[in-house]
């Protein structure tokens, strides 16, 4: 039975992944959408902060209503009484009113209609508090219709009424979804219900955290509410433009005349470039985190931006219970994938089987009425008695008698394919209500169904598709309020195995539990041995950050920075989720598709010993040879792109010096001589820092050429030629560039162990096991008990097993291997069974006498290296306004030397280091001071005696150019003093001789 599951397993990973990735496909190259997490709006929303109340929730501000439970009052001081008021229209009436103005006949009928079943003292005091409330402020509403006229003078009476009659009102604005206003009355005495029954503590108040109250918006709703705006937008525009045309004596022309599409195009283009996005409710605002660069850095960074999840907060400080993981969470999202900073919780990253649903576009009603439900009759006279309610997408629907057999029917019809499977059927017997969704926004997740594994005994060599187990029964999508009915086991030895109880009778089963992390975790080996905080850093940062080979076609690529790793390789070990998306070949629908990839490394010989210091504080030492042999290479690839205007699209005659074209100048700006006469490099040119990449220039001889920046160099790689489509010819050139691991490179394990490469030892030096295995990382050994990832010393020891032959492979999180069964796989490899070995000093040839832990590790290299980030300056650019050095590493710009920097040259005595640092080449500069008036002389041209005229330092308070000394300071002192000045406040120097 365990490897059917497992196979279940494979089918529905792997549907689910690329499914995800071919909808990305669909969508732009560049930018992606994540899911935004929503309010669920179709659900009555109880809550007890300010005040208790019951809220029917909309979109418009007109169909909004909510009934409260406040205080009374009597000439304004409040008497302890609660009443009931509802609030719609802008206006807040006494419920009773309402309940007469939608055609309630008495005051029996009302409390029939709300029906809350035990009797309660306090129900009947807010129930008595709530008429005298009604009487007092209309006297006769029972009579006629004296409750409507008096609603609608108090609608009426607002700061923008509605321009409806109130009888229209009603039809359109109070429960639009319901028809007939008996029906709606009933309704209304259910939301008064459900807000008794939290009153007294018999129902609880709702949570916006809880997954059952939020929807995901996906691309196409949060594309839909974009074009609306500005849909609006356009067509408010439109109908000035018809106006001007209607008066007069014009004539009125085809509509493409007056609507200028541009204002679609223009505001969408503006929305993904600058990721403010259309707020949800507040037509005014704009939210961020919509729309996202989508990261190619490695197929698993791609694959993880497209299952990510964001919720928007007012702020981003503390949010209460927002950034808490939520029992809903179970299975639906991960509760370790989620990133660190201040938006910890808030973006979550979904679980491995996790799915998002679909709107349901068959209705579902005729299967409803089929299962035994019964229409909701439109009349306020008939007592419902103890049938359960039954609501369809928050829409009270009808009754049924027996609940349990209409879930059971309609659970069974949807698992024989009669009801889509996407629907959510819900039973609530405490609240005698029946719940069934089939909106979109929903995160489903499968489990085994136990009464139906028996289907699939006996089927391993056959291959079966997700929907063919759908459609038979095997699986159900269940959703997080449907989930609450079932029993579900972790895993099948809780329904076969030893761990069996006879007492627990379960409904499903878990397909296995790595499938409740994410899919950047669920590739962690052995991360349930780990410290959070380590997968946290492996998920979210180094997993991302890891070179592999993102694409397929890179020679046709022309992305503006990438990294390929040379060699990449698969991991010795395995997981559930590597298992089911890493095989090479998979037999889909008549065709072989390649499965994605998703480890990005390469497995090395890792020791834990020190290593004469110089790994210490998380370095590493890497063995030279193993680096000129290949291991870690990786090819650097770096696009340039210039435009220019294409001449025969172009409608308007230009200058001279405007009109700019690809081709070979003699720069003044950088060398031209790996240019073409076309003003390209040829491929395979070399081209270093400070030479011409594209050729440009104008007709009146003005260069327009691209130059690479400091510190950017490579071979030619490709150039291409091309137009877009705003009519613009656009040229782009490629740079390669090999890079070997360095010093100061980042390295990571896949147990969030980084580390930097501090020392390249040759190999000869290298100690060595009497097998002749000299390790290609040494790791120091106190990066063990603090961080505590133990999992990195199983995963070697299982590799080490596994390279000698071993069977056992597994290392899926709460499932792996027990630690005796891996030192019992080493002990039959004939290696300690605690991977500890016996090596030789590679200096001196004598035997260590400590034994060494050793095993295949498998290690990232990120993309952090120090070529990257190395910065080096003597004297260059300067800022015109400051004279400091400018910021930008691009531009051969300074080093930020702050206090700190400057506190630990002065510790080390390096004062004349610190004074060069800081003023002779930053900003040294030199002022005339007079030393007898302390005040600033300026250089002027002034006349002496002959009818000359001289220019030097003059003071003017003094009218003498005598006792004038000159100092050095920084240049922004005197740019402070000059400042100063303007404002009328004068700095006077004090001078002394040295």
């Amino acid at each position: 039975m365990r490897h059917i599951v497992a196979k279940i397993a494979e089918i529905w990973v792997s549907a689910t992944v690329c499914h995800r990735q071919y909808c990305f496909c669909k969508m732009f190259s560049k930018q992606i959408f994540i899911a935004q997490e929503q309010v669920f709006l179709k659900r009555l929303w109880v809550s007890n902060i300010p005040y208790w109340a019951v809220a029917f929730k909309s979109q418009m501000k007109r169909n909004r209503m909510v009934v409260k439970l406040v205080e009374g009052s009597t000439e304004g001081i409040t008497n302890g009484e609660k009443l009931l008021t509802v609030y719609f229209l802008s206006v807040e009436i006494p419920v009773w009113i309402l309940f007469f103005a939608l055609g309630v006949t008495s005051d029996k009928e009302i409390v029939d209609l709300i029906d809350y079943g035990e009797s309660d003292g306090r129900i009947e005091n807010i129930l008595f508090a709530s008429i005298r409330e009604a009487d007092d402020k209309c006297e006769a509403f029972r009579r006629g219709k004296n409750a409507l006229l008096f609603l609608e003078e108090r609608v009426k009476g607002v700061q923008f009424p509605p321009a409806e009659s109130i009888d229209e009102c009603f039809n359109m604005y109070v429960f639009p979804n319901i028809k007939g206003l008996k029906r709606k009355a009933r309704y209304l005495a259910y939301m008064v219900k459900v807000l008794l029954l939290a009153y007294t503590g018999r129902r609880k108040t709702d949570n916006r955290d809880d997954f059952r109250n939020k929807r995901l918006e996906l691309a196409g709703e949060l594309l839909e509410r974009e074009i609306k705006v500005h849909f609006a937008h356009a067509r408010k525009r439109m109908g000035k433009a018809l106006q001007r045309d209607l008066y007069g004596d014009r004539d009125v022309r085809q509509i493409e005349h007056y609507l200028d599409a541009s204002i679609i195009t223009n505001g969408l283009q503006r929305a993904f470039s600058t990721g403010a996005w259309t707020h949800p409710f507040k037509r005014m605002e704009r939210i961020s985190g919509v729309v996202a660069t989508l990261g190619r850095t490695n197929p698993l960074q791609t694959i993880a931006e497209l299952r990510r999840t964001r919720q928007q907060v007012q702020y981003t400080g503390k949010v209460g219970d927002a950034r808490y993981p939520h029992p809903s969470h179970w299975g639906k999202v991960c509760f370790l994938s989620t990133p660190d900073g201040e938006n910890c919780g808030l973006v979550k990253n979904l679980a491995v089987t996790g799915v998002v649903s679909t709107n349901v576009t068959e209705s579902v009603l005729p299967q409803l009425f089929d299962c035994g439900m019964e229409e909701l009759i439109d009349d306020t006279m008939t007592v419902l008695g103890k049938k359960d309610k039954v609501f369809l997408n928050g829409d009270w629907v009808g009754v049924c008698s027996d609940s349990t057999s209409f879930v059971a029917e309609l659970r069974n019809r949807r698992r024989k394919n009669e009801l889509p499977h996407q629907v959510e059927i819900k039973r609530d017997q405490y609240q005698q209500e029946v719940r069934i969704l089939s909106d979109a926004g929903r995160i489903l997740r499968p489990l085994l169904v136990v009464s139906n594994l028996l289907k699939i005994k006996g089927s391993k060599s056959e291959h079966k598709s997700f929907q063919s187990l759908l459609d038979n029964g095997v699986i159900d999508l269940i959703g997080p309020e449907e989930e609450e009915d079932f029993k579900t086991a972790w895993g099948v030895q809780y329904l076969f195995g030893k761990e069996r109880k006879s007492s627990v009778k379960y409904t499903h089963c878990e397909l296995d539990m790595s499938f409740l992390l994410g899919l950047s975790c669920s590739l962690v080996p052995f991360a349930n041995h780990d410290h959070a905080r380590r997968v946290l850093y492996q998920s979210q940062k180094h997993s991302s950050q890891a070179i592999g080979f993102a694409t397929t076609n890179p020679n046709i690529r022309v992305d503006a920075l990438s990294h390929q790793l040379f060699y990449p390789q698969r991991p010795l070990f395995q997981t559930m989720t590597s298992d089911c998306l890493g095989k090479p070949g998979y037999l889909g629908q008549n065709k072989v598709v390649p499965k994605s990839e998703f480890y990005n490394g390469q497995n090395a010989i890792v020791a834990v010993n020190v290593h004469l210091g110089y790994n210490q504080e998380d370095s590493l030492v890497m063995n030279r040879a193993s680096l000129q042999r290949g291991m870690f290479r990786s090819e650097h690839t770096r696009s340039y792109k210039a435009e220019i205007e294409n001449k025969e699209s172009s409608e308007k005659r230009k200058k001279p010096e405007d009109i700019v074209n690809f081709g070979k100048i003699q720069s003044k700006i950088g060398r031209v001589d790996s240019l073409d006469d076309d003003g390209f490099p040829f491929v395979g040119a070399n081209l270093q820092s400070g030479d011409i990449i594209i050729g440009r220039c104008a007709d009146s001889g003005t260069d327009h050429s691209i130059k690479l920046k400091h510190t950017e160099r490579g071979y030619v790689q490709k150039v291409v030629l091309s137009s877009n489509d705003e009519g613009k010819n656009f040229a782009v050139v490629s740079l390669r560039q090999v890079r070997s691991p360095v010093l100061g490179d980042k390295f990571s394990s896949m147990h969030g162990q980084k580390g930097v490469l501090g020392f390249l030892e040759s190999q000869e030096n290298f100690p060595f096991t009497k097998q002749g295995i000299v390790p290609d990382i040494v790791i120091n050994p106190h990066a063990f008990p603090s961080r505590q990832t133990p999992g990195q010393l199983l995963e070697a020891a299982l590799g080490k097993g596994i390279a000698c032959v071993g069977s056992l492979r597994n290392a899926t999180p709460f499932s792996t291997s027990s630690v005796e069964a891996i030192t019992d796989q080493l002990h039959r490899a004939g290696f300690s069974r605690w991977g500890n070995e016996r090596v030789y000093n590679g200096r001196t040839g004598e035997m260590v006498r400590s034994l060494i832990f050793m095993g295949p590790t498998f290690y990232q290299r990120l993309h952090h290296m120090s070529e990257d980030k190395v910065k080096f300056r003597n004297t260059g650019p300067v800022h015109p306004l400051t004279r400091q050095p400018v910021a930008d590493r691009k531009r051969f710009g300074g080093i930020k030397f702050g206090e700190m920097e400057r506190d630990c040259l002065i510790a080390h005595g390096a004062s004349a280091n610190l004074y060069e640092r800081l003023f002779t080449l930053s900003d040294s500069s030199q002022i005339h001071i007079c030393s007898k008036c302390k005040n600033v002389a300026n250089v002027i041209l002034r006349p002496v005696s002959g009818g000359r005229k001289i220019r030097g330092p003059y003071c003017r308070f003094c009218e003498s150019a005598d006792d004038i000394v000159v100092a050095s300071v920084p240049y922004g002192a005197k740019l402070l003093s000059q400042e100063l000045f303007s404002m009328g406040i004068n700095l006077k120097f004090e001078t002394e001789l040295c």
